[in-house]
C-alpha cells in the first residue's frame, strides 16, 4: 500500500504537508480506505456496560462542550457478547467511539481518552475510560492533530490554524496558547511547557498558559527536515525526524546552544516516526525498514548500531512503553497491536489483531488504548 504516516494522518500522502493548511491531515476521501471485507471485525462489548458514567447525558463531564457533537462521532455500539478472538489472552476489546473520520490524536488520564479527528473542521473529544458518552471538549478546529493532557487542561495543535490551542478540563472555551511559525504537528507537554514539531523543521517550546502578550515561543532548533512525533523527559526533548536526515534526535528543553547542534541518537534511520521513552532508552518505528528500534538516550557510541527490536513490519507507526513491554501498531496481517517483552526479547506478538489500520497508541498501568483509521475509525480499548 502506498501511503505514508505523516501530519497526524497516516494514510496522507507525504506532499500533503504542502497544502495542510487548506486540505486538513487526512486523505482525499477523508478517510483511510478499507481492508478486505473478508476479515473478521473485533466484536466489542456494550461500551457502557461496568462503568459508572451515564452514557445518556454529559451533563457532569466537567468539560463545556463546544457545540453539539459531531455527527462522525458515535459512542460504541451495543454488543449482545464480548467476542474474545482476536484478543489471544480472551480479554475483551473495548470500541470507546466509531464512525470516526480521521482519529489522529490519542491520550489519557486517570478517567478520561482523549482524541481528535484531524479533518478540517475537526475537532477534540473525551470519552470514560471503559466506556460511555462521547463528550466534545472542541469543534471546529483546524486539522487538530496531536493531543496532550494534564491535570488542568487538555491542549492540541491546529495544524490548519498555525497554532497550538488549550480547554480547561473544568470548563471553559478553548484558548491559543502559541502561535507557530509553519504547521504545527505533534506536541508535548511537562509541568510548565509545552514542545511542538512543526512543518517548517522546527522544535519549538512555550508556557503551557500561553505565550506572555501573545509573544514567539521559544525556538529549540531549525532545518530538522520533518520533525515526526516527540516526548519529553526531565532535561531534553527527542523527536523523529521523518525526512531529510532520517533520524531521532535530542535537544535540551533549553535549546540547542548558539553555535551547537541537536544531539543525533541514531542517523539514517529510513522513515522513523513514532517514539517513546523510559528511564533510559529511546524506542522508535522506522517505517521505510519495517521495524522497531531503540537506543540509549545518550546516543549510540561510534560505529555502533540501534538495537533492533522487531522486523519484517508492515508500516509500524505508533509506539508505547510500560515497565515491562514495548506496544507498536503494524498494518501485519490485518491490522495489530503487537506487543514485545522488554526483557527477554524475542518476536513480537500480537496483543490484538484484526484492527483495521491500527494507528497511533498509548497505554496507562492497566489498559492498553490505540485510534484505528479504517473507514469506519474508532478509538478502542483491551485490558493488558
Amino acid at each position: 500500500m502506498s501511503t505514508s504516516w505523516i501530519s497526524g494522518s497516516r494514510w496522507a500522502p507525504i506532499g500533503a504537508l504542502v497544502g495542510l493548511a487548506g486540505t486538513g491531515c487526512s486523505s482525499s476521501s477523508g478517510s483511510a480506505p478499507s481492508r478486505d471485507s473478508g476479515a473478521p471485525d473485533v466484536t466489542v462489548r456494550d461500551a457502557g456496560a461496568d462503568t459508572a458514567a451515564d452514557s445518556s447525558s454529559t451533563t457532569d463531564t466537567g468539560v463545556s462542550e463546544a457545540g453539539p457533537a459531531d455527527s462522525a462521532v458515535e459512542d460504541a455500539p451495543e454488543a449482545d457478547a464480548c467476542q474474545r478472538a482476536q484478543v489471544p489472552d480472551g480479554s475483551c476489546a473495548i470500541a470507546l467511539a466509531t464512525g470516526l473520520s480521521a482519529p489522529a490524536g490519542l491520550t489519557v488520564d486517570a478517567q478520561f481518552v482523549y482524541f481528535t479527528l484531524g479533518q478540517a473542521d475537526g475537532g477534540v473529544f473525551r470519552v470514560p475510560i471503559g466506556g460511555g458518552a462521547v463528550t466534545t471538549i472542541a469543534s471546529g478546529q483546524a486539522s487538530p492533530l496531536s493531543v496532550a493532557v494534564d491535570s488542568q487542561s487538555v491542549y492540541w495543535s491546529n495544524s490548519g490554524a498555525d497554532t497550538v490551542m488549550s480547554a480547561p478540563l473544568d470548563g471553559g472555551p478553548p484558548a491559543s496558547i502559541m502561535v507557530t511559525p509553519g504547521h504545527p504537528l505533534y506536541i508535548a507537554i511537562d509541568a510548565t511547557s509545552v514542545y511542538v514539531t512543526t512543518s517548517g523543521g522546527s522544535v519549538l517550546s512555550g508556557p503551557l498558559g500561553g505565550t506572555p502578550g501573545g509573544g514567539a515561543p521559544t525556538v529549540l532548533v531549525t532545518a530538522q527536515g520533518q520533525p515526526g512525533l516527540l516526548a519529553a523527559d526531565d532535561t531534553s526533548v527527542y523527536f523523529t525526524n521523518y525526512t531529510g536526515a532520517s533520524s531521532v534526535v535530542s535537544v535540551p528543553k533549553a535549546g540547542v546552544p548558539e553555535g551547537g547542534a541537536p544531539t543525533v541518537i541514531a542517523a539514517n534511520e529510513n522513515l522513523p516516526f513514532g517514539i517513546a521513552l523510559d528511564a533510559t532508552h529511546v524506542y522508535w518505528t522506522a517505517i521505510g525498514s519495517g521495524s522497531v528500534r531503540m537506543a540509549p538516550k545518550t546516543g549510540i557510541p561510534d560505529g555502533g548500531q540501534p538495537t533492533v527490536l522487531a522486523t519484517g513490519q508492515a508500516t509500524p507507526a505508533g509506539v508505547a512503553v510500560d515497565s515491562t513491554n514495548l506496544y507498536f501498531t503494524s498494518e501485519v496481517g490485518a491490522g495489530a497491536v503487537l506487543v514485545l517483552p522488554l526483557v527477554g526479547g524475542g518476536m513480537p506478538g500480537p496483543f490484538v489483531s484484526s484492527q483495521g489500520y491500527a494507528n497511533v497508541v498509548v497505554v496507562d498501568p492497566t489498559n492498553v488504548y490505540w485510534t484505528d483509521f479504517s473507514s469506519n475509525g474508532a478509538v478502542m480499548q483491551v485490558a493488558k
